[in-house]
């Protein structure tokens, strides 16, 4: 009797609508909180990957990196140092390789309040380029996209010897040597530096560095560098100079003199040290102390930094770079370090992700890695 009564009172149309829009909002709910359930894992997960991606995108955490902060090199800013970082391409293509582009991004982030200017040639070189083979050497139109977000870079495309007009580097250009060059490229890029820093002054820096500091204290400054070769040196990979300097003019001079379009180091680093060994008093020697200020001609100065400033992994050593697991020993080789000269950055070999190169690439051109994954072949190029 009582059962048949509760089936009359749920036939009530009343009751019967209430208890179908009970049973709908429940199944409504459910699904709704199951839904918010489901959405926010998948959600986690996407966060999750992006930040293991961003921060390291083949998956396997680097260890951190604590080299100290920016600048903590440089006491103070010299107020008569151009702030300007100098780049030259002298290739002639319409983009850079990946690692070229590297080494301008990093020196962007770490030198914020500099102007970073890239000069690229318009056209190829007079005579023959040194050929390449091998990874990292395909232009990346991407990377580029990456330097013309950065507020300080401007990307300047010219006919690079224009620079050389005016100095005593004119000469071999209006003498056609340039053309019997076997090693254009860097002929070009070796005579354009010191042309434009006599000219205006500021920072020059090969294209295959990575920047770890501010360089804003650094004045008439040069590098050594040590090998079996020449014991002792002085390299023209990085270079601050004032305006004017008068080292640089008798360099141009020397340049203009022993120019050898069959030698690629003719005019480069052992041309460089012999115009300061005239200028500044010092020679090449085993076991000479380069690391100091030299007061030379007419009351200019040089100083010339020890190896780790910008060295501090030699040219014969240049293979650590790119080994695939670095032991974390080598970051001590860069605790007095403002610039890391990755010799060779665009020149064919391999860089893994968890080798040394990449590593530092992933710290301080993040954006410019990031930039060379290929989507079509899930992998990076760089």
């Amino acid at each position: 009797m009582w059962i048949l009564q509760q089936q009359k009172w749920r036939q009530h149309p009343l009751v019967s609508s209430a208890i179908s829009y009970m049973r709908r909002s429940y199944v409504f709910f459910c699904s709704l909180y199951f839904s918010f359930i489901l959405t926010g894992f998948l959600i986690n997960i996407a966060t999750k990957k992006l930040s293991t991606f961003a921060s390291d995108p083949v998956g396997q955490m680097a260890p951190a990196f604590r080299i100290g902060t920016i600048g903590e090199l440089c006491e103070s800013n010299s107020p008569l140092t151009e702030k300007t970082i100098i780049f030259i391409e002298t290739s002639g293509g319409n983009c850079l390789r990946p690692r070229q582009a590297c080494a301008i991004e990093s020196a962007a982030r770490t030198n914020p309040d500099m102007k970073i200017r890239v000069h690229m040639a318009t056209s190829p070189p007079p005579g023959n380029p040194e050929l390449d083979g091998g990874y990292g050497l395909d232009e990346n139109c991407q990377s580029m996209d990456v330097l013309n977000r950065l507020d300080n870079v401007q990307i300047i495309r010219e006919d690079l010897t224009r620079h050389l007009l005016g100095t005593p580097l004119e000469a071999l250009l209006r003498g056609g040597k340039f053309e019997k060059s076997k090693f254009s490229f860097q002929h070009l890029s070796d005579v354009v530096r010191i042309a434009m820093l006599h000219k205006s002054g500021g920072i020059y820096l090969d294209l295959d560095v990575v920047v770890l500091r501010s360089l804003g204290c650094l004045r008439n400054t040069a590098g050594e560098v040590r090998s079996p070769e020449y014991k002792a040196g002085i390299e023209n990979g990085v270079l601050i100079f004032d305006k004017g300097h008068e080292l640089l003019n008798q360099y141009m001079r020397l340049m203009e003199r022993e120019y050898d379009p069959l030698g690629r180091e003719s005019i480069g680093p052992l041309a460089f040290i012999k115009a300061a060994r005239d200028f500044c008093g010092f020679d090449v020697c085993e076991g000479c102390n380069f690391g100091q200020l030299w007061v030379c001609r007419n009351n200019w100065n040089l100083t010339v930094l020890y190896p780790e400033a910008f060295y501090p992994i030699p040219f014969r050593n240049r293979e650590r770079f790119y080994e695939p697991n670095f032991p974390l020993v080598e970051l001590d080789n860069f605790q007095t370090s403002y610039v890391v000269h990755v010799y060779g950055a665009g020149h064919g070999a391999q860089v893994a992700p968890s080798s040394l190169y990449g590593f530092l690439a992933q710290r301080f051109c993040p954006a410019v890695y990031l930039a060379s994954y290929s989507t079509s072949r899930n992998k990076f190029e760089f």
